[in-house]
């Protein structure tokens, strides 16, 4: 399936919208969700699907579900902590790609690194941010004001931090011409 707008979608078969959709939000575990409940077959927009599936992270989720959620999304710079071996999925390496990650400098990711692991030690959960529209710099400042934030707050801007990753990536999956 590619480029299929929400009605087509939801048209199809459980599994291929599982297929389609649950990678969105690195947890295939919200797409099952999704499938299962009466709600899928009255979408129609993207807007709807998106508001959908945060309504089953937010709502019908457990802190502990929320954290194994967190816990599913891989250290920025992964690549690079890595040696250059990559364990991402398509959708995050694109990402990381356009932000400018691939390319800091010895200095800048040594630097980042050590904020990075700093804030997954305090937190413990890694440091989640959309950076598909992101800079290099942005992403520094963001992990600089969001290191210093009280754990509950910060747990709140993480997650809601992952709800716009999903929807960054149904508008590269979906067709919103129609909506």
């Amino acid at each position: 399936m590619n480029l299929l707008d929400v009605k087509a979608l939801v048209g199809q078969p459980n599994e291929d919208i599982i297929s389609f959709v649950g990678s969105v939000y690195y947890s295939s575990w919200i797409a099952e969700q999704l499938a299962a409940t009466d709600t899928l077959s009255t979408l129609e927009t993207v807007s709807e699907l998106a508001f959908a599936m945060k309504l089953i992270v937010d709502s019908s989720s457990s802190r502990e579900k929320k954290m194994e959620l967190l816990l599913a999304y891989p250290d920025l710079c992964h690549k690079a902590q890595q040696g250059g071996g990559s364990e991402l999925s398509k959708e995050s390496q694109e990402e990381q790609a356009r932000s400018g990650l691939e390319s800091l400098t010895k200095e800048e990711l040594e630097s980042f690194l050590k904020l990075n692991n700093s804030y997954r030690e305090q937190f413990g959960f890694p440091f989640i941010l959309a950076v598909r529209n992101a800079t290099k710099y942005t992403v520094f400042a963001a992990l600089e004001r969001r290191v210093r934030n009280p754990p509950e707050v910060e747990f709140a801007a993480a997650i809601q931090q992952v709800h716009k990753i999903a929807w960054m990536r149904l508008l590269t999956k979906l067709d919103t011409s129609g909506c």
